[in-house]
């Protein structure tokens, strides 16, 4: 039997797997119930509206992303590796940008053009990297921090632009490498 929780987990999955695919505007309910496998008169148990599923969608983004800003805190002292590290994050997902974009950046671009409630918080996303790099630019004794921090995650975001316009994963690849070098010169 089916426990409750993997009924949510998979209806939550189903909706970031068709909102990066197609766009929240074209994903529907009954979309997510059948990507899932759930059926359509469960979904409303967890989620009410398509608002209700496309917020547990940003809120899982924005927690997977603190968690993994978290996680590398811990496991590397040094923070120009740091950020090394998270620019290299990008290159593992190189096939998927160049397909598709930027999950977080093409939702974002999305939501904003309603400049909604939503859109705020899914904002807070990449607010959320830019705090964290503005701490790492600090840590390396950098006066301009916080607007090393904003270059770095736009060039992250337009490196993902491009690999998606171009559909190159070798444009991902290349720009990671040259971005590393900018960060380990500093």
């Amino acid at each position: 039997m089916v426990r409750v929780s993997d009924k949510r987990e998979r209806l939550l999955e189903a909706a970031k797997v068709l909102i990066y695919r197609q766009g929240l505007a074209q994903t529907t309910l009954a979309d997510i119930a059948e990507e899932s496998g759930v059926p359509l008169g469960n979904v409303y148990y967890y989620f009410k509206t398509k608002e209700d599923i496309a917020t547990a969608v940003v809120e899982d983004y924005k927690s997977g992303v603190v968690e993994t800003l978290r996680q590398l805190d811990e496991r590397e002292a040094d923070p120009k590796q740091r950020l090394v590290w998270f620019i290299k994050r990008l290159a593992a997902f190189k096939e998927e940008i160049a397909d598709r974009g930027c999950r977080v950046g093409s939702l974002c671009q999305e939501l904003n053009k309603d400049a909604g409630p939503l859109a705020s918080r899914a904002d807070d996303i990449i607010a959320a990297e830019i705090k964290w790099a503005t701490a790492q630019f600090k840590l390396l004794g950098r006066k301009d921090a916080a607007d090393l921090a904003v270059q770095m995650v736009a060039t992250l975001q337009g490196i993902s632009l491009l690999a998606n316009t171009l559909k190159s994963p070798a444009v991902v690849g290349r720009q990671v490498t040259l971005l590393c070098e900018w960060v380990n010169g500093m």
